[in-house]
């Protein structure tokens, strides 16, 4: 046996940065390296996802815990991984992926493959003694992403407040990442004054995740009153505005119409109420601005959003048959990465890889119910990516990210923040 071979796989349920059930494993080798690794799980997730396994009995975290996943771990993948060498994360992932033997890892799931797959990719890193990103990408890194700030949310974060999920700022213009982390931080202290002042001096609401309540349903006041706090700092010439729309969380496919600001609307008046935001607005980047299988409607809206590049995330779901079909049909610039969306280290790996080749973007993001260690983000500095989707600087999940591309700026001088250029289409 070699020093590199798996010696052992353990797994333990653990919780997420909302308080609920994730799994956790470790991977130890024979030279006693570990690797550690979890997969997160969306409040909002599409129906394309990998499965999320969780046991489903109330007497346990409301049916939310994993011990069943952890109970996977060790009695049915950890027997066929002993002896395999963690260098080798295709065979590793394979292997798995040929165990479960379904489309959508319903039987051993996501989750599952996702964090053994993970803490092996992990153990072969800490083997070489390098971070992450420079296991993934030994080259000199050049490009570093900008991390973005999620100010006011809505949709299935904030149930009942306004439709988008998330209105982010994007500091594209910033010199620096410590320039950009800055914007981020006095755009995300001073919104709440801004709603403040909008509600005529009502406390603003926190949201149930990190961003702030919208006072308003409709997603126009919350750009306005995102522009007023960049005015007020003096980086109205330094932001530009990005929407998670996530319209398949209010869309009812019974009538085929979306439920927008007390209205069923069909998508050609949900497309025009945006194309009129893009107008008033710099938009980098909106996301998921139609359902997820309404692929004619995506067709439709990349004629017609051409002041923004659209995003998918629910269409694309980080799996490489989804982005060939949008590559195809060339209904979107860039997709949302997440590796538990598809399952295992070498799909996701594939999925970015393949987008990048068909000048498709990636822009890798944490999850609702994220963990304080996310790889999304060596995986960002790795692949060159344009921006990162981590939050505000609230939470020690979310401080992660910023902090993250902090310490890589600092470690290589050389490097410079993503050129937005290419993609600016306002």
């Amino acid at each position: 046996m070699g020093s590199t071979s798996i010696k052992s796989v353990k797994a333990r349920q653990i919780l997420d940065a909302k308080g609920k059930p994730m799994l956790e494993v470790d991977v130890v080798t024979a030279g006693d390296i570990l690797g550690r690794g979890s997969a997160p799980s969306g409040v909002s997730a599409g129906e394309h996802e990998a499965y999320v396994l969780r046991d489903k009995d109330p007497k346990w975290y409301d049916g939310l815990s994993v011990y069943k996943a952890a109970d996977i771990v060790h009695k049915t993948i950890a027997p066929k991984l002993k002896g395999m060498d963690v260098m080798d994360q295709a065979a590793i992932d394979k292997t798995m992926i040929d165990l479960d033997g379904t489309p959508n890892k319903s039987r051993l799931g996501g989750n599952t493959l996702c964090s053994v797959s993970l803490a092996c990719i992990r153990a072969a890193a800490n083997t070489e003694n390098l971070p992450l990103y420079r296991y993934l990408n030994p080259t000199e890194v050049k490009t570093i992403p900008f991390p973005t700030v999620n100010c006011i949310s809505g949709g299935s974060y904030q149930k009942g407040s306004m439709p988008f999920q998330e209105c982010t700022v994007v500091p594209y213009k910033a010199k620096s990442i410590k320039e950009a982390v800055h914007i981020m931080y006095q755009m995300f202290k001073l919104t709440p004054d801004v709603i403040k002042d909008y509600m005529h001096g009502e406390a603003p609401k926190p949201g149930s995740l990190t961003g702030w309540q919208s006072p308003s349903q409709d997603p126009t006041v919350a750009f306005d009153i995102m522009y007023e706090a960049a005015r007020r700092i003096g980086a109205e010439d330094k932001i530009a505005f990005a929407a998670d729309v996530a319209a398949s969380e209010f869309y009812d496919k019974e009538k085929g119409t979306y439920d927008f600001i007390g209205e069923n609307v069909d998508a050609d008046a949900l497309l025009g109420f945006l194309k009129d935001l893009t107008t008033k607005y710099p938009f980098l980047y909106i996301e998921d601005p139609l359902e997820e299988n309404d692929w004619g409607g995506w067709k439709k809206a990349a004629k017609m959003l051409n002041r923004t590049m659209l995003v998918g995330d629910d269409l694309t779901v980080t799996n490489i048959e989804m982005l060939k079909k949008a590559a195809k049909m060339k209904v979107c610039e860039a997709f949302i990465f997440k590796p538990n969306q598809v399952g295992t280290m070498t799909e996701s790996r594939e999925a970015i890889e393949y987008a990048q080749s068909k000048g498709i973007a990636a822009i890798p993001s944490v999850r609702a119910g994220g963990c304080t260690d996310d790889p999304i983000f060596d995986f960002a500095v790795a692949y060159g990516c344009c921006a990162t989707k981590q939050g505000p600087p609230k939470n020690g999940e979310r401080v992660y990210g910023i902090n993250f591309l902090t310490r890589v700026e600092d470690e290589h001088p050389k490097a410079k923040p993503y050129d937005f250029t290419p993609h600016i289409k306002f």
